[in-house]
């Protein structure tokens, strides 16, 4: 699908700065920096769900940290048109969860899953976490997930975020 400024306000989305190229998502430009930023800052969370989801382990490809419309979504599969989020004590918040639900909705109005976790269960367990993605959006379970739960704290040595913001 080939996105437009008249499609996105069709769909009641701002497209005041948005980049638009060929079939790929718009996004805002002046993100890419912020988003190259928060690869390196993550939380210990995303950072065990990108070591599981990163170089097709699962058999999809996903990006982290990026830009679509003015938003930055944590991790993305194109050939899903899937989003994931990894949400922390601050989307408890009543402002912040208004904002989230206003988010996803324009995501999904681009035809996106959105799938939300919960940062402590990422954390505590990131192979279920991982599965528990491809559940919720409806998608068959890629056969590595199956093999990675097993023998999962090898996959978790003490040094795998040396450059993530642990919180």
């Amino acid at each position: 699908m080939t996105f437009t400024p008249e499609y996105l306000r069709s769909l009641g989305i701002d497209p005041t700065g948005l980049h638009f190229h060929n079939d790929t998502m718009p996004y805002d430009p002046s993100l890419v920096t912020a988003a190259k930023q928060m690869r390196v800052d993550g939380t210990r969370g995303e950072a065990f769900l990108w070591k599981i989801l990163k170089n097709k382990q699962t058999g999809y490809k996903f990006t982290r940290q990026k830009p679509i419309l003015h938003y930055i979504v944590d991790f993305y599969c194109h050939e899903l048109k899937l989003v994931v989020e990894v949400d922390g004590e601050s989307h408890n918040d009543s402002e912040k969860y208004q904002y989230d639900r206003r988010r996803d909705a324009e995501l999904k109005a681009l035809g996106l899953c959105v799938v939300r976790l919960l940062d402590g269960f990422v954390k505590s367990q990131p192979v279920p976490a991982a599965q528990s993605i491809f559940q919720r959006a409806g998608i068959p379970m890629p056969p590595s997930l199956d093999y990675m739960s097993t023998g999962q704290e090898r996959l978790w040595p003490s040094g795998l975020v040396k450059k993530s913001r642990v919180m």
